[in-house]
C-alpha cells in the first residue's frame, strides 16, 4: 500500500454521473480525498459514504475534491450515489487498475473487494495521510479534517 510522502498515481475514470475525470486535473488546484470502499449498499460502506456526504461542505471548504472508488459496476455506483445523495465523485474500478496502483486490494485481488483506505493527496500530488481502518469509520473523517487543516496552515 502507498504511504505518506509517496506520489499519488494518476488515473482516468468515468464517474457515476458519466463524467470523465483524471487525478491530474486537480493538480495545483485542489487537494484530493481519495477513498476506497468495499461494497456499495453494505452497512459499513453506506455509513462511510454518508459520513463523508455530511462532512462534504466542511471538507470542500479546504479546497478538497472527494472521490470514492470500489469494484462495483457503474450502474451500481450510480444507484448508490443517487440513493445516498452523494455530492462527490464515485467511480468504478472493474479492472482493478486504480486499486492495484494504490495497493488496496485484498490478497492480491483474489477477494472481490478492497481494503477500506482513505488517501489525502495535496495539490502537488503527494500523499499526506493514509487512513486504514475497516470499522472505525469516524476515524477516516476526523483524520482527513486534521490533515486538510494542516495543509491549509502549511504545516505539512
Amino acid at each position: 500500500m502507498l504511504t505518506i510522502n509517496d506520489k499519488a498515481p494518476d488515473f482516468s475514470a468515468e464517474t457515476a454521473d458519466g463524467k470523465k475525470i483524471t487525478l491530474s486535473e486537480f493538480k495545483n488546484k485542489k487537494n484530493v480525498m481519495l477513498f476506497f470502499f468495499s461494497k456499495a449498499f453494505s452497512f459499513v460502506c453506506s455509513n462511510q459514504v454518508c459520513r463523508f456526504r455530511d462532512a462534504y461542505e466542511e471538507l470542500s471548504g479546504y479546497d478538497c475534491e472527494i472521490i470514492g472508488i470500489s469494484f462495483d459496476s457503474m450502474d451500481t455506483q450510480h444507484e448508490f450515489k443517487t440513493t445516498h445523495r452523494l455530492p462527490y465523485h464515485i467511480i468504478s474500478d472493474p479492472d482493478k487498475k486504480i486499486s492495484g496502483a494504490y495497493g488496496v486490494m485484498r490478497f492480491g485481488g483474489y477477494l472481490p473487494f478492497v481494503k477500506r483506505v482513505t488517501f489525502v493527496i495535496d495539490k502537488s500530488g503527494i500523499i499526506r495521510n493514509v487512513i486504514h481502518h475497516e470499522f472505525n469509520i469516524g476515524r477516516h473523517t476526523l483524520e482527513v479534517k486534521k490533515t486538510l487543516v494542516a495543509l491549509a496552515e502549511s504545516s505539512i
